[in-house]
């Protein structure tokens, strides 16, 4: 039996993803693996049924969390900036602005907040994640499970890392890797859909009482979105071994020499794996 070929354009409305998500996803990730028809001149066509199991895959790990996990992740974000907490880039020292740090560490809390939910749903364990607030950095992200009723430590070291959507590879410093008592035996990797302009939809009321009487308000008074549930996807998990070593990824040179990383297309996924990683904790 033929299989269907889907063109790029296809395929982008079938999963329903924006363009530049997509082109990441199958450029670099490694999530799905484009064909090539004869005659065709090169252009790039995919396999439907390859694309319909990845959705069905990408839907099973996508979380819903709605404004009370953002809220907690806010308050999170707002007790650490005023604590004086400092969020820098990936080895080097440039500091972030207020946005930018609240922006960061929000999400890193909406991917706590989407495996804890994941693993709930799918596999009916709870977790407990850590939201307190430290002056070192918290070693694991995941410090206490119940296991056949029972609360206590993970036998092994979980770290969560979250980044946009669009984002291809799991990325961690050297520090998180190579220093023993930092590190963490497992990586799961999330992705929340956490819109640029999230800040603007939480005060949307007071935006539109500030500048409702200004010169420009008609020209944009309906297009100020508001706040909306955040699509999480667990993109997967990897063990520390499977880290690359790497000075480089696609589209981004590391500053100040490497990073650990491992592609998300790469990344332990399905229900069996996901099994095998609970039954370790």
């Amino acid at each position: 039996m033929n299989k269907v070929l889907l063109t790029k354009k296809q395929a982008i409305d079938f999963l329903e993803l924006k363009e530049k998500v997509f082109n990441n996803y199958f450029g670099s990730a490694k999530e799905f693996i484009p064909v090539k028809r004869q005659n065709e001149r090169g252009r790039f066509f995919f396999e439907k049924d390859q694309l319909k199991k990845w959705k069905e895959s990408y839907n099973w790990r996508t979380v819903v969390l709605n404004r009370e996990d953002y809220n907690l992740c806010l308050d999170f974000a707002l007790a650490m900036h005023f604590r004086g907490y400092v969020l820098s880039d990936w080895g080097t020292a440039r500091q972030r602005e207020f946005g930018q740090k609240l922006t960061n560490w929000i999400k890193g809390q909406l991917g706590e907040l989407a495996v804890k939910k994941f693993l709930k749903r799918e596999f009916n364990l709870d977790v407990e994640l850590d939201f307190n607030i430290y002056p070192q950095i918290v070693l694991q992200d995941i410090i206490m499970v119940f296991i056949n009723g029972i609360k206590r430590k993970p036998k092994i070291g979980i770290g969560i890392k979250s980044s946009k959507p669009k984002n291809t590879a799991l990325v961690l410093g050297a520090k998180e890797i190579e220093i023993s008592e930092r590190s963490s035996d497992v990586y799961i990797f999330c992705r929340p859909d956490l819109p640029d302009d999230h800040l603007l939809r939480i005060a949307i009321d007071e935006v539109i009482k500030s500048v409702k009487n200004k010169p420009h308000f008609e020209q944009y008074k309906n297009l100020i979105p508001e706040f909306t549930d955040i699509q999480a996807e667990i993109s997967g998990f990897c063990y520390k071994k499977e880290l690359e070593k790497v000075t480089e990824i696609p589209g981004q040179k590391f500053d100040n020499g490497y990073r650990y990383v491992r592609f998300s297309g790469d990344l332990r996924r399905d229900k069996k794996n996901w099994e095998e990683l609970i039954s370790k904790l």
